[in-house]
């Protein structure tokens, strides 16, 4: 009986050894990454966004920096989710010259409906975007 119970549990093992290596395989990739791992930007040093929703407010605010001084634009998006499908319901842009651009915004929502945002950043002509829900 101890046998059987041993080779059960060896067997169970082996196939839950064997599922693990493929259960990524089925997962979304994060953003800016590739078989190879994330993309390696030659301006865009680091970049970030975030939401939160307090009472009725959603709060947006994103973050972009540089390797060297230039041209810097975020573009944050507010987006809710409508019949299965995200559509842009706000939109505000910032830009500057210089190191780094951070962005801080708000907008009242219905907190029965979901959000996110879409933030794209660009820093002298390169492009990255991000998402955070709400």
């Amino acid at each position: 009986m101890k046998k059987k119970i041993k080779a059960v549990i060896s067997l169970l093992l082996a196939a839950l050894l064997l599922a693990l290596p493929t259960a990524g395989a089925f997962a979304d990739a994060p953003a800016g990454a590739d078989e190879t791992g994330p993309t390696r930007y030659t301006n865009i040093s680091d970049y970030n966004c975030s939401c939160y929703v307090s009472g009725i407010t959603l709060h947006a605010s994103a973050y972009l920096a540089a390797n060297s001084s230039m041209s810097l634009q975020i573009t944050i998006e507010l987006q809710k989710l409508t019949d299965g499908a995200y559509s842009t319901i706000k939109t505000w842009t910032d830009s500057k010259t210089g190191l780094s651009l951070s962005m801080d915004e708000s907008k009242t929502i219905n907190v029965f409906s979901t959000y996110r945002i879409k933030a794209t950043f660009n820093a002298g002509g390169e492009t990255a975007t991000a998402y955070d829900y709400a």
